[in-house]
C-alpha cells in the first residue's frame, strides 16, 4: 500500500512538473483523463498514446512552441495514466476505438481536428474509422496497423522485448530493455517516465488486450484507411528496433504527399527521439490539412 501511494505521488509530481492540468470525462461510469492547452484555438490536434505509456508521452509535442497555434488534447487510454480501469470487455482494439470516439466527440467542440497516434494508438485510430468520427487528417507514428497482407508476425521484429506490453507482471529488467528498444533518447527523464507510466497501468489491461489480439478481435485496419481516404501523415523512426519501418512500403494508403516519412536517429517512439523533426512535420501537415 505504501509503495502504491509513493508511486502515485511521484506520478502526480511528474504530471505537475510537465505542466499538465488534468481533467476528466465520464464514460461508461468510469473516468478518462486528459490534458488540454490553447483551448480557444480554432483547430484541434488530439493525441492518443501507445500501449503501457500515457498522455505524458506527448509532452514534447504538447509543450512545443511550433505547435502552439493549435488546441492540443492528450488523452489517457483506459487503465493508463490517470484514467480509471474499465470493464475488460473494452480492452480490445474496437472497444478502445469506440471509447476514444466518444471522448473525441465530447471534446471536439465542433471544431476541425486531427487524430494523432503512436504505436498501439495507430491501430485504435484506424479502428475509430469504423465509428462516427470525421477527422480532417490522421497522424500515424510508429504504426503497427494490420490488414489482410500485413499481419503482426510479418512486421514485429524478432528478438525484442515487445512481449512485456502484453504481460501484466513482466520482469522489470525486461521492461527497461523494451524501453531502451523503443526509445534511443539519451535523456534519462525519457526512460524514467516510460518506466513510471508502465508501472501505472492497471491490470489486467495488457493480458486482456493480448487475448483479444490472439483471437483476432480487430478489423482490417489497412482497408479502413483505404476506404475513408483521409490524408495521413505516416512516420517511422528510420532506426526502428521493434517494428519493420519498411513494412507499409507496398501498402496503398492515403499518405500525405504520397510518402511515408522515416526520421533518422529514431526508433519506435519517434516523437520522443526526434521531437524537432517530428513537430516540424506535424506542423506542416496541420497547416496543409486545416487551410
Amino acid at each position: 500500500m505504501i509503495f502504491c501511494l509513493v508511486q502515485r505521488n511521484l506520478y502526480n509530481i511528474l504530471n505537475k512538473y510537465f505542466g499538465m492540468d488534468i481533467q476528466y470525462l465520464n464514460l461508461e461510469n468510469s473516468k478518462i483523463a486528459y490534458i488540454e492547452n490553447n483551448k480557444e484555438a480554432a483547430q484541434t490536434i488530439f493525441f492518443i498514446h501507445g500501449n503501457s505509456v500515457s498522455k505524458r508521452s506527448w509532452r514534447k509535442q504538447y509543450n512545443s512552441d511550433i505547435l502552439s497555434a493549435y488546441r492540443m488534447v492528450a488523452i489517457d487510454l483506459p487503465a493508463h495514466g490517470d484514467s480509471d480501469a474499465f470493464d475488460t470487455k473494452n480492452y480490445t482494439l474496437p472497444g478502445l476505438a469506440k471509447l476514444m470516439c466518444e471522448a473525441v466527440k465530447q471534446l471536439s467542440d465542433n471544431k476541425p481536428y486531427i487524430l494523432a497516434g503512436i504505436s498501439l494508438s495507430t491501430n485504435i485510430i484506424a479502428e475509430m474509422l469504423a465509428y462516427d468520427v470525421a477527422p480532417k487528417g490522421l497522424v500515424l507514428a510508429g504504426p503497427c496497423i494490420v490488414g489482410k497482407d500485413f499481419t503482426i508476425e510479418k512486421f514485429v521484429k524478432p528478438n525484442t522485448h515487445v512481449g512485456v506490453v502484453f504481460t501484466d507482471e513482466p520482469a522489470e529488467v525486461d521492461v527497461h530493455n523494451y524501453g531502451r528498444e523503443t526509445c534511443l533518447s539519451k535523456d534519462e527523464d525519457d526512460i524514467n517516465i516510460f518506466m513510471e507510466d508502465f508501472k501505472a497501468v492497471k491490470n489486467p489491461f495488457r493480458s486482456s488486450l493480448a487475448q483479444s489480439i490472439t483471437t483476432a478481435v480487430y478489423n482490417d485496419e489497412i482497408a479502413l484507411l483505404q476506404q475513408h481516404n483521409i490524408p495521413s501523415l505516416i512516420i517511422f523512426g528510420k532506426d526502428e528496433i521493434v517494428i519493420d519501418p519498411d513494412y507499409l512500403d507496398t501498402a496503398v494508403l492515403p499518405g500525405w504527399n504520397d510518402k511515408i516519412y522515416k526520421i533518422e536517429g529514431a526508433s519506435h517512439l519517434v516523437n520522443i527521439d526526434q521531437p524537432e523533426a517530428f513537430n516540424k512535420l506535424l506542423e506542416e501537415f496541420a497547416t496543409d490539412i486545416f487551410k
